[in-house]
This record gives C-alpha cells, structure tokens and sequence, in this order.
C-alpha cells in the first residue's frame, strides 16, 4: 500500500512559544491514526498546518506524493476534513446543504450527494432541515460532507464530542468501514482513548507539542504486556529484594501493592521466585496496559 501522507518535522510557533515541534510520521492507504494528546499539546494546530489553514515555520507535508508546499489546490483536494464543531446552514435540509458544498467539485457525478447521504445512514433525513438534526446527526452530515470528491485522507478533529455511547460506536464503525471499503485514510483527533485502542491502526501522542510516542496500536501496546499486580507482606523487604532483580521492572509501588513488569522471566518462574525467597503473596494477578495507562503514564512522565 501507498503512502498517503508524510509528515516530516513539523514546526509551529506563536509569540516565540512552540505549539509544535519536529512531529514526523507517515500514513498508509487504510490507515486509521489516533492524534492524541492533552488541552494543549498540539493536536489541532498540527491538523491545521496538514489543511494549510495555519501556516508552518518548518517542515514538509506530501499528500499523496504531491507536496503541500508546491502544489496546495492539487494536494488538498485529496483532502477531506471536519474540524471543530460542524457548522451548516441550518435552514437547508441536510440534502441541500451539502449539494451547496457539491457546486465547489469540478465534475460532480450526478446521485453523488444522496449517496453519500446514504453511506452516512442520513438517507432517511435528507429532506429535513439541519436545525432539527442532533449532534450525532450532525456529525454524520459532516463526514458526509467531508467525503465530497473522494478524497484519500480525511481528518477529524474531536468527531465524538457531545455524542452519547451508541452515537459514538455507530461513528467509529462507519470511519472502520470507509477505511476497510474505500481505502480511505483518517486522522482522527480524540480524547476517547478507550475507543482509539479499539480501531485505530495507528497512534501519535503529542504533548507539549512534541511526539512522545508513535507506531502501530498492536505493536505500542504488545509492549506493555506481562504487567504483573500484586499484594505482598512485608513491603519494605520485598521492595529491596525485588529492586535487585534483573529479570523485572519495579514500575510502581503504594505500600504493599506493586505493580512490576516481567522483562526476561515468565510468570511461573516469577511466581517460583518470590517464593523462593520467602515473600508472601496475599494477591496477584497478570494484565496488559491499556493505551490509557500507557497515555497517563507517558502525559504525566513529561
């Protein structure tokens, strides 16, 4: 698969404070990425300078082997995005609304509109007025719009704000979807970490604007398995002892709960170990981090 878009250091500056700073990464066909980050840390400033609505001071952008610095008209019209809060005209039916946005396509195949009307389950609503459209519909109407030309990347900046959980599953599934049919590649801006574990292909924290973590979800996250929590007596002897092992990483300690990462043991030998020295387990148990825990860990680290 092609490259889609890459991104190579990236710099944005405001008043001589840096909102963004050296982000590089680069996208497949059918790529779905989660941009992640706090308030702050670069997130929408960076999806600005990727639709040329905020100007860089450094850095190189290619959209589909076309370079946004050479050729912006020809590279952003293989663009779709929806940033902020979807604004429409709100006394024109959904149908209407976008048949506006259709008139600024050069060669519109005829039917396009309801049929992306229809991809976006909005079929049955394209004769109603935006006004009467909740947030969920709206958001709908906006990818919809989005997707105006066919684009090969589209972006979304905080699609899920406001919408209830049924709204934002039916969101991501239809993201999923255009992903897997059409090969579309998203970039999507979000706080909902539980769900960007879920369905995306591919993870970039930013904080402080700043890349502190980026690569493949499956491969991020298989890395942070063999996490062990467990309940020991004698805290304080057993925080010395496990200390001195190298097969282990003592990554917390809150009294007698530990949680310790197994680096070069299985859990059985591990097991045999503490009781080889003669530390007593009151509780234990294997998990994996989640993309949260990984999230908070690394925001807070930095």
């Amino acid at each position: 698969m092609g490259t889609i878009i890459s991104v190579e250091n990236l710099r944005k500056t405001y008043k001589n404070e840096i909102a963004v700073e050296n982000v590089c990464f680069a996208l497949s066909s059918g790529s779905i990425m989660g941009l992640l980050g706090t308030n702050g840390a670069g997130k929408t400033t960076t999806l600005k300078m990727i639709t040329n609505l905020c100007a860089k001071d450094k850095g190189e952008i290619v959209i589909d082997k076309v370079s946004l610095d050479r050729n912006p008209g020809l590279a952003l019209s293989k663009v779709g995005a929806a940033l902020d809060t979807p604004s429409f005209y709100q006394e024109l039916t959904a149908r209407e609304n976008i048949e506006c946005f259709a008139r600024l396509y050069e060669n519109m195949p005829d039917g396009q509109v309801m049929e992306l009307l229809d991809y976006v389950g909005l079929t049955g609503q394209a004769e109603k007025k935006v006004k009467k459209f909740s947030l969920g519909m709206k958001q709908r109407l906006a990818l919809a719009r989005a997707m105006l030309g066919q684009p090969k990347l589209i972006i979304l900046d905080e699609p899920a704000n406001g919408l209830d959980p049924q709204g934002q599953i039916n969101l991501y599934r239809l993201i999923c979807d255009m992903a897997k049919e059409r090969n579309t590649t998203f970039i999507v801006s979000s706080h909902q970490l539980h769900d960007m574990e879920k369905f995306c292909t591919d993870i970039l924290i930013l904080n402080k604007g700043k890349s502190i973590l980026q690569g493949k979800t499956e491969e991020i996250l298989s890395e942070t398995t063999n996490i062990v929590d467990c309940v020991l007596e004698e805290a304080g002897a057993a925080g010395d002892i496990l200390s001195r092992w190298q097969e282990i990483r003592v990554e917390s300690q809150r009294g007698s709960q530990f949680t310790i990462k197994l680096e070069n043991i299985c859990l059985d030998e591990f097991i045999k170990k503490l009781v080889a020295n003669r530390l007593h387990i009151r509780y234990l148990s294997m998990r994996k981090h989640s993309l949260q825990d990984l999230f908070l860990k690394l925001t807070e680290g930095a």
